[in-house]
């Protein structure tokens, strides 16, 4: 049986004590391990805290759009009431028959 029996269990082991009586493989084994350890580390540090403010910068972005899109739509009522008024006003000025023209069709698309 390999090394593992030789020393006793209160014996500490140094790293080069290790790499003399495992080997290379066992070296390579705790690179890597540490590797995976500082990767996950950065990656739940660093990476999350970027993603995080780019979330809420993105959520501004839509905050942003959706209040211009509303905006929008206050605006679009208010062309829409001014415009009908104008065209009620003009129709009972020109006393020809065209209040009664507006005013139905506006009725009728009201009903839509």
């Amino acid at each position: 049986m390999g090394g593992i029996h030789r020393w006793k269990e209160e014996e500490k082991m140094d790293p080069l004590t290790l790499l003399k009586e495992f080997g290379l493989p066992v070296a390579g084994v705790i690179a890597l391990g540490w590797y995976v350890k500082t990767q996950n580390a950065w990656i739940q540090n660093e990476l999350q805290t970027e993603l995080r403010e780019s979330f809420t910068r993105l959520e501004g972005i839509l905050i942003k759009l959706i209040d211009a899109q509303k905006q929008m739509q206050m605006n679009q009522k208010e062309i829409m009431a001014s415009y009908r008024a104008i065209v009620e006003i003009l129709a009972s000025l020109s006393g020809n028959g065209l209040k009664e023209k507006f005013v139905t069709r506006k009725r009728h698309r009201d009903d839509y």
